[in-house]
C-alpha cells in the first residue's frame, strides 16, 4: 500500500471512529461479534502501543516541518513562514531543489558524506515489552543482533571487517580506504574526480579549481571508482580476508569475530512469540523507534560553484535536510503503517469497553486523531528533504 493509501486509510479511520465508535462503545461488548478479531486484552495492549508511536510522532511533527522549511528557505533565498504549512514545505523545498539543480548543470560539483542513521532499538524493545506483557503474549525479545538484518547491522569489530562489508566512517571519522568510497575521497582515485586534484587533473581544471576528470595525484572529493586514502563515509571492503576498520569506524555487514555495541540501520524483525499478538506488537511499537532514530552528522563540499553565496547557504544548510532524509528512509514507512495499524483495531476497540473501559475508546481516539494530523506533516517534510537531498546527489 502506498504512503498515501496508507495516510487515506488512516483519516478513514478517525472519521469513522467519530461517527459510530461513542455510540458502539455505550452498547457493545466483545462477544458481540464486533471487530477483526483478537481478545480484548490484546487490544487494550494494542492501543497502548499505539498511544506510544502516536506520541513519538506528534512531538518530532513540529520540529521537523520547521527545521525542513528553515533549511530550504536559507537555500531558496526566501524568508520561511513562522508557522508553515504543508504546503509552504513543499513550494519552498522546490525552489531551493530547483537552485541546486541549476548549479550543478552550470558545472558545480557537490560531494555529499551521508549520515548513517540506526533505529532506537531500546525504545522498540521496551515498547514491545509493555505491549507483549499487557496482550499476555510470551515472548523471547531477542537481541539487536537476531532481530537487524545481518546487512543492515553495524558493530564496534575488533577483528576484521568482511569483503564486501562496509567500514563506516562519518563527516567527522576518516576510514583508510582502497576501494569504493560512498562519501569523501582524500586520496588517489583510480576513475574520475569531481573534486579538487593536488597534482594533474586530465579532464582540466574549472571554476574553483575543479577536477572534472582523473586526477593524476591526490584527489579531494567524490570519486567513482576507487579510492585509495581516507574516505570521510562509507568505503566497501575487497580486501581478501577483510580489513580492520580504522579511525573508530564501524563495520556494517559481516565483522570475523563477535561485535560489540550494535547497532540496526533498519526496523527490527518481530520477535520469536507465541500468541497472536506478537507481529501486531512489533509493527504497533515501530514508530516510537524509528522515529526516535539517531543520525550522524552530514557534510557537503562544493566546487566549482560561482555564486559564493548560494554556496555558503547549501553548505550550512544542506547537511540538515540530507540527515532527516537519512532518518526518513527508516521512518516513512513505519509511519505509514501506523494507519494500518489503527485501522486494523478501529473496530474492536468499542466492542471492548464494557471489559476494558471506557478509557480506552478515548485513547484510541486521541491517538488516532494526534496520528492522522501528525503523519501528513511528517510525511510531507521527509519527502521534500529527500527530494532536495537527490538533487544534490544525496540518497
Amino acid at each position: 500500500m502506498s504512503q498515501n493509501r496508507k495516510l487515506t486509510s488512516l483519516v478513514s479511520v478517525v472519521a469513522l471512529f467519530g461517527a459510530t465508535g461513542l455510540l458502539a462503545a455505550a452498547c457493545s461488548n466483545k462477544d458481540d461479534g464486533g471487530g477483526g478479531g483478537g481478545s480484548c486484552t490484546e487490544i487494550g495492549a494494542r492501543v497502548t502501543a499505539l498511544q506510544t508511536s502516536a506520541a513519538a510522532l506528534t512531538a518530532i511533527s513540529g520540529t521537523i516541518k520547521t527545521d525542513v522549511v528553515g533549511a530550504c528557505a536559507a537555500i531558496a533565498a526566501m524568508t520561511a513562514p513562522a508557522t508553515p504549512t504543508n504546503d509552504d514545505v513543499t513550494n519552498i523545498c522546490n525552489v531551493a531543489k530547483g537552485k541546486i539543480t541549476a548549479a550543478i548543470n552550470a558545472g558545480a560539483s557537490i560531494v555529499v558524506v551521508p549520515p548513517v542513521c540506526t533505529v532506537d532499538a531500546n525504545a522498540q524493545l521496551m515498547c514491545e515489552g509493555s505491549c507483549n506483557a499487557k496482550a499476555e503474549v510470551t515472548c523471547d525479545p531477542g537481541s539487536v543482533e537476531v532481530r537487524c538484518d545481518p546487512g543492515d547491522l553495524s558493530v564496534e569489530c575488533s577483528g576484521n571487517c568482511k569483503v564486501d562489508a562496509k567500514c563506516e566512517g562519518s563527516a567527522t571519522v576518516k576510514v583508510a580506504c582502497e576501494a569504493k568510497c560512498e562519501g569523501k575521497c582524500t586520496g588517489t582515485c583510480s576513475g574520475k574526480c569531481s573534486g579538487t586534484c593536488e597534482g594533474t587533473c586530465m579532464g582540466g581544471t574549472g571554476t574553483g579549481g575543479k577536477c572534472d576528470g582523473t586526477c593524476m595525484g591526490t584527489c579531494t572529493g567524490e570519486c567513482d571508482a576507487n579510492c585509495t586514502g581516507d574516505c570521510n563515509g562509507s568505503c566497501t571492503v575487497k580486501a581478501m580476508g577483510g580489513v580492520k576498520c580504522s579511525g573508530g569506524a564501524r563495520c556494517k555487514g559481516g565483522c570475523d569475530v563477535m561485535g560489540t555495541a550494535p547497532k540496526c540501520e533498519a526496523n527490527l524483525e518481530p520477535p520469536m512469540c507465541e500468541g497472536s499478538a506478537s507481529a501486531q506488537c512489533n509493527a504497533d511499537c515501530e514508530g516510537s523507534a524509528s522515529l526516535k532514530a539517531s543520525c550522524t552528522d552530514a557534510s557537503v563540499s562544493i566546487v566549482g560553484m560561482a555564486d559564493a553565496t548560494l554556496k555558503t547557504s547549501l553548505e550550512a544548510a544542506l547537511p540538515k535536510l540530507i540527515k532527516v532524509a537519512g532518518q526518513g528512509k527508516i521512518a516513512l514507512e513505519a509511519v505509514g503503517d501506523l494507519g494500518s495499524s489503527f485501522a486494523d483495531v478501529v473496530l474492536d476497540v468499542p466492542a471492548c469497553t464494557l471489559e476494558l473501559g471506557g478509557s480506552v475508546v478515548t485513547a484510541f481516539s486521541g491517538a488516532a486523531t494526534a496520528t492522522a494530523q501528525a503523519t501528513a506533516s511528517v510525511s510531507v517534510s521527509f519527502q521534500a528533504s529527500a527530494s532536495v537531498s537527490a538533487s544534490a546527489g544525496a540518497g
